[in-house]
């Protein structure tokens, strides 16, 4: 066992995180093979074999594999994706476009999971056992059995086609946000709310919150000025590790069920139309932002932490 300074703890993790990214382009450079031949694909319908293979040529798929590999890491270097076979562009400017819709979505839900389970879960675990906790404990575990796009169909049933009250797809305006963000908050919402409950009815039952009982301290008083401070770190990286799953994946299947112009909805018109440029891009430009915020949540804990300083 020893001491493992902070500074020493983020150049590790940013070292980690860059070799994770490298794995993650080689991985996509690989499956580029497996869907198809780039030179097929951007040639016209009746394009002839002569057509296609001097196509071929002149893209440099001829050459060795690893040659191939150091062409395409060394563009990607310097921020060139190659030219979108959809749009005709390149491709880094059109996933940047798709970007912020993204980043505004799952930023939305994060906080509204964040207040919805971190409350409920802190009063839940206080009252454990009372007719609110089990009320809530059910309605979260209904909340992460069922899949986020179900919850999605559901909402756009009831508030946007029966009762009217926001659009079913696209972005028009802040009503747009209210659908697919409260369709990941509920879900995401939910799994903070069982490690928060459990957080807090963990540090309610603990020697020194029933020591302070017996010296005739309230319980709320106990649970304000004790046990928020104890929990605090597991509901920061709770909701921190949260928003990973988010940008991970779980934001992009919400995305396609509301037309959000995010990134998920991209990649699905992208992978549609054989895009492969677009594609790539996507994956690793969202790849980039799971392993810098995964880093950022391990960073956080490590500081707010005392006894992970030790490694």
């Amino acid at each position: 066992m020893h001491a493992q300074s902070p500074g020493r703890f983020v150049v590790t993790r940013i070292r980690d995180g860059l070799g994770i990214l490298l794995l993650v382009t080689v991985v996509i450079f690989l499956l580029g093979y497996g869907l198809g031949d780039p030179a097929a694909l951007m040639s016209p319908v009746d394009a002839t074999p002569e057509e296609i293979e001097n196509l071929r040529r002149l893209l440099g798929l001829d050459r060795p594999l690893y040659v191939q590999f150091v062409d395409y890491f060394g563009h990607l270097l310097r921020g060139d994706f190659g030219e979108s076979l959809w749009q005709y562009r390149p491709a880094l400017p059109i996933v940047l476009e798709a970007l912020p819709f993204t980043l505004l979505l799952t930023a939305t839900a994060l906080v509204l999971a964040g207040l919805l389970g971190g409350i409920n879960g802190t009063l839940a675990g206080f009252w454990a056992g009372s007719r609110f906790d089990r009320a809530t404990n059910f309605l979260t575990v209904a909340a992460v059995s069922v899949p986020s796009f179900w919850v999605g169909l559901i909402l756009i049933a009831v508030a946007a086609v029966r009762i009217q009250l926001f659009p079913t797809s696209g972005f028009t305006g802040w009503q747009s946000l209210v659908l697919p963000a409260v369709t990941l908050a509920v879900v995401h919402g939910g799994r903070i709310h069982l490690l928060v409950r459990s957080a807090t009815f963990e540090e309610m039952t603990k020697p020194y919150a029933m020591v302070a009982r017996s010296k005739g301290l309230p319980d709320r008083l106990i649970l304000w000025k004790h046990v928020l401070r104890n929990t605090s770190v597991t509901v920061a990286t709770t909701i921190g590790w949260e928003y990973v799953r988010m940008l991970g994946g779980a934001a992009f299947a919400v995305e396609v069920v509301f037309a959000w112009p995010g990134i998920g909805q991209l990649m699905i018109n992208a992978a549609n139309r054989h895009d492969f440029p677009v594609l790539q891009c996507a994956v690793i430009i969202a790849g980039a932002f799971v392993v810098a915020t995964n880093a950022l949540v391990d960073i956080g804990y490590r500081l707010m932490d005392a006894r992970l300083r030790v490694a």
